[in-house]
């Protein structure tokens, strides 16, 4: 038997001389523009709009992340599988992306139409009517991308490189466009500009590669149902955070949550560091789990062990430095952000393992159904600690709710792999007879339902849940 060492030596030289190491590369890249450009404009933002115009810039962004989350409706995973699944079949792929655009191109148009008729009820907090239109147009830009599709086929450079690009185009204009605290709406303008230039020449390329279609309504309705299991839980872990800040911004001064969103983008920064070998490794898992699972619950057990230390890192970093890079980052007008920037260093290492739970081993056993129950009651968990905090709190309480959220998930996730028998560290991994139903996961709420069993077989993973393909899922 090889010692514990040996085998994570294996697995590591085996990535390295993979093509997943060099989607990891180009998805770090595309983290540090997302994440790390930001840290350049940070500064600039800081002292030219100052607390009260920046908390009003991430008002107004809060509700384009809003419509970015719905547009996208989760395809950067559903798409992504389907994609992994089908990359030799060009007919297939051709019918995938025309269904997936064309369905993102109706929920922008009930997006934009919902943010028209929301608007006088935001009116007070964000004026500026150019700072609502270009953080709606923003949210509908952002979330209409082809990332998916290149991530699918695991061929990440090309398609990185125009994002990066795009991000580098965006960071240059906010500098030559904003010089002042009305010329907040630039910020959005500056975003929006690249990305329409990243995303529309992807789409060029994508579609050069398998052939167009013109959207039909089926393909546009197998792609809604196909991305339905993942809207919800990523609608509900990006709504969440968004509606966080509507709500600090509707309850507290504008300042407190500029405050509020200085030492969150500080911590996206780090947990974004996290996230690339998630995202490369992710459809690589979904075909191990078929081929070899022993294989694919080592690498599950290496990703573990790596992002959980780093994660431990990255989170003492956040709160021994605290004042530090409040101060070198924001400036000194921002010292309430120091306190919220040490209780989200509380975060980091839980969401460091939550995401290697959820990318490499619930959604590659398509666990889709207990991954979104335990995902949207943790979100709702999260909204309602934020209702109740806020108001005394302000930005402490609201990142306080965060960690009470994704500590709740944690829990509720080691529950279904306990049940499914898909503990990495157990001695032994060995197919469960059933993956835990919905009433499992309901003990986490303190709900009592009768169980239905469901039959688990990680060598088929269609039989798990249908797949409507499968018949036919970020200054």
């Amino acid at each position: 038997m090889k010692p514990p060492g040996a085998s994570l030596r294996l697995i590591s030289r085996k990535l390295l001389r993979s093509g997943v190491v060099h989607n990891v590369v180009a998805l770090y890249g595309v983290q540090a523009c997302t994440y790390a450009l930001p840290l350049l404009t940070f500064p600039y933002l800081a002292r030219v709009l100052g607390p009260s115009g920046w908390g009003v810039v991430v008002f107004a962004q809060a509700i384009g992340d809003v419509i970015a989350s719905v547009v996208e409706y989760g395809f950067d995973l559903s798409a992504s599988r389907e994609t992994s699944r089908h990359r030799h079949e060009p007919k297939r792929l051709s019918a995938l992306i025309s269904g997936v655009l064309g369905a993102k191109f109706l929920l922008a148009a009930v997006c934009i139409a919902g943010a028209v008729l929301s608007r006088r009820f935001t009116h007070h907090v964000a004026p500026s009517l150019a700072l609502f239109w270009a953080s709606t147009i923003w949210g509908v830009c952002q979330g209409i991308n082809m990332l998916w599709y290149f991530q699918g086929l695991e061929r990440m450079r090309l398609a990185s490189l125009l994002e990066i690009g795009g991000k580098v185009l965006a960071t240059l204009s906010i500098f030559v466009l904003v010089h002042k605290p009305s010329d907040g709406w630039k910020v959005m303008a500056a975003q929006c500009v690249g990305c329409v230039a990243a995303h529309g020449v992807t789409v060029v390329l994508a579609y050069s590669e398998v052939g167009f279609q013109w959207p039909t309504p089926a393909s546009v309705w197998n792609a809604l149902r196909l991305g339905s299991t993942m809207f919800l839980s990523r609608a509900v872990q990006s709504i969440c955070g968004s509606v966080n800040r509507l709500v600090l911004g509707s309850v507290a001064p504008v300042a407190a949550l500029g405050e509020f969103a200085g030492a969150e983008r500080m911590t996206r920064v780090f947990q974004q560091g996290l996230w690339p070998v998630n995202q490369a490794l992710y459809p690589r898992l979904t075909k191990q789990v078929q081929d070899n699972p022993g294989q694919a619950m080592k690498t599950v057990k290496f990703s573990l062990l790596l992002l959980g230390g780093l994660g431990l890192v990255f989170g003492l970093v956040m709160y021994m430095g605290a004042p530090f890079l409040v101060r070198f980052v924001l400036g000194p007008a921002f010292p309430a952000s120091v306190a919220v920037l040490r209780v989200f260093s509380l975060y980091i290492p839980l969401i460091a393992i939550s995401t290697v739970i959820i990318f490499q081993v619930l959604l590659p056993n398509q666990l889709d159904n207990q991954f979104n129950f335990v995902n949207s009651t943790a979100g709702v968990l999260g909204v309602v600690a934020a209702f109740l905090l806020a108001p005394r709190f302000q930005g402490v309480g609201i990142a306080w709710s965060a960690v009470a959220a994704q500590l709740y998930a944690l829990a509720g996730f080691a529950l279904v792999l306990g049940r499914a028998g898909l503990n990495p560290f157990a001695l032994a991994a060995t197919a469960p007879a059933r993956a835990p139903s919905v009433s499992d996961l309901a003990a986490v709420s303190g709900l009592d339902h009768q169980e239905a069993p469901v039959e688990f077989l990680v060598s088929e993973p269609e039989s798990v849940v249908e797949k409507p393909f499968a018949e036919n899922r970020g200054g």
